[in-house]
């Protein structure tokens, strides 16, 4: 029939401006429109990398380690966290993939991740 369109399964019939309308019609439609954006693992994924990014302290301690790899004891020393803070925005960092750690005797050393390098300016 005239003026119909076909309905994919999930699509509701909805009423949109002329202009929108073209642009899914262009992209095919809503199944089009969600394949063309990342997968939801990588919009996670990003939504942390930027939460990590999005702190002072977590900005300036990705600077230090840009210019060295350096034990907790410095990191506290500069930021003058307490134990339990350093250690939580070490731990976030850390999930957001920017800073990995490795054991050298009794500590640990901190460096800057690819990702944590590609993400200062």
């Amino acid at each position: 029939m005239v003026g119909e369109r076909e309905v994919r399964p999930g699509e509701r019939d909805l009423v949109l401006p002329p202009e929108v309308a073209d642009g899914l019609r262009e992209v095919g439609g809503i199944y089009g429109l969600r394949s063309r954006v990342p997968i939801d693992t990588d919009i996670r994924s990003l939504a942390e990398m930027h939460q990590a990014l999005s702190d002072p302290l977590r900005l300036l301690i990705l600077y230090l380690l840009r210019v060295s790899d350096l034990c907790p004891c410095v990191l506290k020393e500069i930021t003058e966290l307490s134990d339990s803070k350093l250690s939580y925005h070490l731990s976030v960092l850390e999930k957001a993939n920017m800073v990995a750690w490795r054991p050298s005797k009794n500590w640990r050393v901190y460096s800057l991740t690819e990702l944590g390098k590609t993400s200062l300016p």
